[in-house]
């Protein structure tokens, strides 16, 4: 059996980079934070001038790395609930590595799954009303959708917490009050309606985001700044030598400007391919590795299952609309290799920007797998009208 392709460059010298630019920007103050006094005198400062619409208010600190749920509120059936959020996860404090709400505060509302908020401030819309339970976790920690963890997925050692002010509204009044409120303080997201275009969802894994919008050109848009996420649309093709994945895509910015293949910059854009055996290969866009790198995820869990092959590395090429050419099953023996699987079951867009926090933007259009029995367009838009 021929073994797979595994090519990337010495780790050291990118970790060695990494370090040292981390420690540059702690040292010119880039890692200060918001007291936590300060932040929660201007949530209260706030709220105040808006009492008459809430019901009940509660603090709450959740730190980080707790093996149980924290316990919040108890709501009621039809509850609209506002957590505002402050404070970090320290991956590193040394190296300023670490995550902020939209990245690590997960909720669950009575029996319901585990869900990560979409913002610093997010709207809870608890059809079912029952206990709301918070939990700071790095994205990718849990077992279960429930939320549970497992001794098949490694958590990692991190310290921090958030402060969680939990303002439980009176029926009917939040939109009205939030009007005349902190404007930047409430800019919000909701949980009432879907994160993901139609037709996509977001890995639960890595929970929900604000990332991906299908607008009405066609075009799937991502931005991440500072989160994770990967949209998924579910597929069922067989693997064969004729499949094809086809797409086209404009990267504008790259939300690292280090190589991806070590944990702290693996930052990066990518569409992605998934197979019945659990495995995925992912095609992405690097700062900084050689085109034609294969190397399997640096991260804990997903380097059983995923394996990255760079395809564009040119910043001339950024901003163009580019198109791609994939021969999946010829790929797969190439980077993966063993028993080839006999299905594709997804096709994903992968979005990472939590380590080094900064931005990354792409567009996608025109996705599809092509085969001998023809082609299979994987939609970006509403209307798009093509089958799933």
């Amino acid at each position: 059996m021929t073994e797979p392709v595994r090519n990337a460059p010495s780790a050291l010298p990118t970790m060695l980079r990494f370090a040292g630019r981390r420690l540059r920007h702690r040292l010119s103050g880039g890692a200060a934070r918001t007291p936590v006094a300060d932040f929660r005198s201007r949530v209260d400062s706030a709220l105040a001038s808006l009492a008459p619409a809430i019901a009940e208010v509660r603090w709450h600190r959740v730190p980080a790395g707790a093996s149980h749920w924290h316990e919040a509120v108890v709501l009621p059936d039809g509850a609209q609930c506002t957590l505002i959020t402050g404070g970090w996860l320290h991956v590193s404090r040394l190296l300023d590595v670490g995550l902020g709400a939209k990245s690590g505060l997960w909720y669950r509302v009575g029996d319901g799954e585990a869900r990560k908020v979409r913002s610093a401030t997010h709207t809870v819309h608890a059809a079912h009303g029952g206990r709301l339970d918070l939990m700071a976790t790095l994205p990718g920690e849990f077992s279960t959708r429930r939320g549970d963890f497992g001794p098949d997925v490694p958590r990692a050692r991190i310290g921090g917490a958030f402060d969680v002010a939990v303002v439980v509204w009176r029926a009917q009044a939040r939109t009205d009050a939030l009007s005349a409120a902190d404007a930047a303080l409430f800019c919000e997201a909701t949980d009432d309606g879907d994160a993901a275009p139609p037709g996509w969802h977001y890995l639960w894994r890595l929970g929900e985001g604000r990332i991906y919008d299908a607008g009405d050109a066609g075009e799937m848009a991502c931005c991440t700044h500072a989160d994770v996420g990967i949209l998924q649309h579910p597929v069922d093709v067989p693997l064969d030598a004729d499949l094809a994945l086809t797409w086209q895509w404009q990267a504008t910015r790259l939300p690292s400007e280090l190589p991806e293949h070590t944990e702290p910059t693996h930052d990066y854009l990518s569409i992605a391919v998934e197979f019945d055996n659990g495995l995925d290969l992912t095609y992405m866009w690097s700062a900084a590795l050689p085109v034609d790198t294969i190397f399997q995820c640096p991260l804990s869990w997903w380097k059983e299952r995923e394996t990255h092959w760079v395809i564009r590395n040119d910043p001339a090429e950024l901003g163009q609309w580019l198109t791609e050419r994939r021969s999946i099953l010829a790929d797969y023996r190439r980077a993966i290799g063993g028993s080839d699987p006999a299905r594709v079951v997804g096709v994903w867009l992968i979005a990472n920007s939590v380590f080094q926090r900064g931005v990354g933007e792409c567009r996608y259009r025109d996705i599809r797998l092509s085969g001998a029995d023809g082609d299979l367009t994987v939609p970006v838009q509403p209307d798009s009208g093509q089958a799933p």
